[in-house]
């Protein structure tokens, strides 16, 4: 009771907060869906998980539409809110990397050239 995490392991009770001093704000919530860098593309992810760890807050981060063996544990540096400037931020960073965004299914096409026989 009390604790905000699913499994007991988030939340700040058991991180690492040996310093005395109090943890920073957190700036995502569980079950908020972000936007998160990987490598050099900006995927849409859900945090699943938050806990405190050596005074900085971590994000469990699941990406939408990709098997859970990609979820991590990441900071708030690699995470942006989900709103409609940043969503224009991650369609520009994709436009530059030459891939294009199949509105229908929301996932990620790339174009290659058609060969012909």
């Amino acid at each position: 009771m009390g604790n905000s995490s699913k499994d007991g392991s988030g939340g700040g009770s058991g991180g690492d907060n040996s310093s005395g001093r109090d943890p920073p704000t957190r700036t995502f919530s569980e079950g908020e869906k972000v936007l998160a860098y990987h490598g050099p593309r900006i995927y849409e992810a859900k945090v699943q998980k938050t806990e405190v760890r050596k005074n900085e807050w971590r994000y469990f981060v699941h990406y939408l539409g990709w098997n859970k063996n990609w979820d991590e544990w990441v900071g708030a540096d690699r995470l942006l809110k989900y709103t409609e400037e940043n969503i224009m931020k991650q369609q520009a960073l994709e436009k530059k990397q030459g891939i294009d965004r199949n509105p229908k299914s929301g996932r990620l096409t790339q174009h290659k050239p058609k060969i012909s026989a």
